[in-house]
């Protein structure tokens, strides 16, 4: 793989880095540096720095800037790792409930079946029932035609009408 070589400014001087990294980053890591650099020359300090100082505070501000990403990172991961916990989990969980789910789907289709069908048998016991009733009425009703006509027969009878 081919090189990429890039002029760069860093504390007023242009330097030529040479990386497999794109331009782009090569800019940006240059520019990190050079703001870590203006930081140090515009910090407060009561002395002047030789360059040696400079450069060992920009090493230690840089490393600073390292190990807390690397912090964060870290951090980051254990709450990913909590969380892809937590979704196996609630993975689980939802596999359990569709389960449970499908259960209770088929018990409530067993219940509509046996509704169904008791609806059914009650609605022939009740076609059964009017049936014996209509019967039972007719009867009751021929009797008491019959109870009625005798009844008529003795009036007549008493009144000397006879028939």
């Amino acid at each position: 793989m081919e090189k990429n070589r890039v002029e760069v400014v860093i504390d007023g001087q242009i330097i030529t880095l040479v990386s497999d990294e794109p331009e782009a980053y090569m800019q940006k890591v240059a520019l990190y540096i050079d703001k870590k650099l203006g930081e140090i020359k515009t910090s407060k300090l009561n002395a002047p720095i030789s360059e040696h100082l400079r450069t060992l505070l920009i090493s230690v501000n840089i490393a600073d800037d390292y190990f807390r990403a690397l912090e964060k990172q870290m951090n980051l991961e254990e709450t990913q790792d909590i969380y892809v916990s937590e979704l196996g989990h609630m993975q689980q969980e939802n596999a359990l409930l569709a389960e449970k789910l499908h259960e209770l789907q088929a018990q409530l289709s067993y219940v509509r079946e046996q509704y169904v069908k008791e609806v059914g048998d009650l609605q022939t016991q009740l076609s059964q029932a009017r049936v014996e009733l209509d019967d039972y009425i007719n009867t009751f009703d021929g009797q008491k035609e019959g109870l009625k006509a005798e009844r008529q027969n003795v009036v007549n009878f008493s009144s000397g009408t006879g028939r």
